[in-house]
């Protein structure tokens, strides 16, 4: 990433004057969008916009079915959000480790373009696009959202700073655009005022009283800028903390930077990483059962592991070696050493033990033992009734903290001739007992068939997936309300074709367990991987991580 001294050094000012006037070009897409939850935070935006495939008549608001949560996210002034496309790559860029974030519509624009940017487009500008005429009326004041859209704590200041805002339009004439139309522009009466320029003054040199002075008498600046122009007349610069960086309940802390201070072999092929906060985490808080944690490992590259235990400030990794690693447990067995940096994700609970049950079973296979490691140590604690079966081929890893656990852990070594009797174990269930299992698929399958057969409710059986395979055969998804088909490839995820059409689906641990990524489904038959839906559930709903249509299916989107 780089770094913020140099991105946000300003341009001469009258670098920012009197541009070419832009010829006419293509636009790309028209997109609108719903207000809802996001981000797992209390707030509500809609941000995330679709795109409109048909022609659209246009309102002096802008696009009729485009919803605004905030107030000042809307009106006559902001009918409509413009965004240069090609800021994307250079988004891309700059910033690799948020880059499949970066495509068309990120920024929840509803006018998407390439060949306009800040820096040549004007306050005033009247452009035609389709039967509507439209006028650049203020820059986009970015807000802390975008460091959440983009999981970087400070994308919202990047923005306004490097001149990739955005800017707003009104509507002068209303009728019809379609993607697709022509833009072009038909008068400009302020070439010396782009909207980089303004930016400029308003982010940059923001003591110029006397500019500002000169600012507030352009016409078609919108209200809200100049609002803000005469605060800062009357009393002074503005305080912009508050809507770059929210407050401390909203901050960005979806990524941070942990520093590797032990590795150590477990087995042959399991490796402990023990990994400590680079900066300061605030409050402590220890890792609960049933936690994994995402880890960048460059690029796109994002695997989710189990957490052995600790904390948010030190905690603790254990990870095979899988002899067809797609990328991830080969870079950090071969490729780090004590003193590297990872950008780690928060931790969080997705594999919880069930506060009603009055006996609990965990059942692990091989490596899957670090998702019951915390839990098990939680049990111990508290005196709760549970016993623990743990399935290897050889070597027993983390034994350090298996051997506290006493005759409730019982382990099963293939190379001593012990052998794991699933049915044996089962069997024994009483009324309210519990069982969880992370494993090898096959580990799994027996179990599920094993709780069926002695007629264990379905929602007391519990599983957690370290790996599943997300290929397959090719098959279609028809888009129900974006009036869209996409083609999803063999070795491809419906999230990634989702995300790769400009729809943010919102996704935690990538391997199927959570839940996080599910869509609904319309029709069409699925090949349903991964453990964190219902039965009940599938009918209506596939996870888009890990599961694939067959043929062609519909989804709600």
């Amino acid at each position: 990433m780089a770094d913020s001294k140099t991105l946000f050094t300003p341009p001469n000012p009258s670098d920012l004057m009197n541009p070419k006037p832009f010829r006419p070009h293509r636009l790309a897409q028209l997109r609108a969008g719903k207000v809802k939850s996001v981000f797992n935070l209390p707030i509500k935006s809609a941000i995330h916009k679709i795109p409109i495939h048909e022609p659209t008549q246009i309102t002096e608001l802008g696009i009729p079915t485009d919803e605004h949560d905030f107030v000042d996210h809307g009106g006559l002034d902001k009918a409509f959000l413009h965004y240069c496309s090609a800021h994307y790559e250079q988004w891309k860029q700059d910033l690799p480790g948020s880059a499949h974030l970066f495509s068309a519509g990120a920024f929840g624009e509803n006018l998407v373009s390439s060949d306009v940017n800040e820096k040549t487009v004007c306050i005033g500008d009247k452009i035609l696009i389709g039967s509507v005429i439209i006028q650049a009326s203020e820059p986009r004041a970015p807000c802390y959202k975008l460091n959440h859209r983009f999981e970087i704590s400070d994308m919202a200041k990047r923005a306004q700073m490097l001149f990739r805002t955005g800017w707003y339009c009104r509507v002068l004439r209303t009728g019809v655009i379609a993607p697709g139309d022509t833009i072009e522009l038909l008068e400009r009466p302020h070439p010396e005022w782009t909207v980089a320029r303004v930016q400029y003054y308003l982010y940059h040199e923001k003591n110029n009283m006397e500019i500002m002075k000169e600012m507030v008498e352009i016409a078609e600046l919108a209200r809200s800028t100049k609002k803000v122009l005469r605060g800062r007349l009357e009393k002074g610069v503005e305080n912009q903390v508050g809507r770059l960086f929210g407050d401390s309940s909203l901050a960005v802390k979806t990524w941070s930077d942990y520093r590797i201070v032990e590795k150590k072999m477990e087995t042959i092929r399991v490796a402990s990483f023990v990994l400590e906060a680079v900066e300061p985490v605030g409050e402590e808080l220890a890792v609960e059962p049933g936690s994994h944690v995402r880890v960048k490992l460059g690029g796109k590259l994002v695997r989710a592991y189990s957490v052995v235990g600790g904390s948010n400030k030190r905690f603790e990794l254990g990870i095979a070696l899988d002899v067809q690693s797609r990328g991830g447990s080969k870079f950090l067995h071969e490729q780090t050493k004590v003193g590297d940096v990872l950008t780690m994700g928060r931790i969080t609970t997705s594999f919880p033990l069930a506060k009603e049950a009055d006996h609990h079973i965990t059942i692990a296979g091989g490596i899957g033992l670090t998702a019951f490691l915390a839990a098990l140590k939680c049990l111990q604690k508290l005196g709760q009734s549970y016993e623990f079966h743990l399935a290897v081929a050889s070597d027993v890893p983390f034994q350090r903290y298996i051997t506290p656990l006493g005759d409730k852990a019982k382990i099963y070594n293939k190379s001593q001739g012990k052998c794991l009797n699933i049915r044996t174990v089962i069997s024994r269930v009483k009324e309210n007992t519990h069982v969880y299992c992370c494993g090898p698929q096959r580990l799994m399958d027996d179990v599920g068939k094993a709780a069926k057969d002695y007629g264990m409710p379905e929602s007391q059986v519990h599983f957690e997936t370290f790996q599943v395979a997300t290929s397959g055969d090719p098959f279609t998804a028809e888009l129900k309300e974006s009036k869209k088909t996409i083609e999803v490839g063999g070795d491809q995820t419906l999230l990634d074709a989702l995300r790769a059409t400009g729809m943010d689906i919102e996704s935690s641990c990538e391997v199927g367990n959570c839940g996080t990524c599910r869509v609904s489904l319309c029709s069409g038959r699925v090949e349903h991987r991964g453990t964190g839906l219902m039965e009940q559930e599938k009918k209506t709903t596939i996870l888009s991580c890990v599961s694939r249509g067959v043929g062609h299916i519909v989804l709600e989107l």
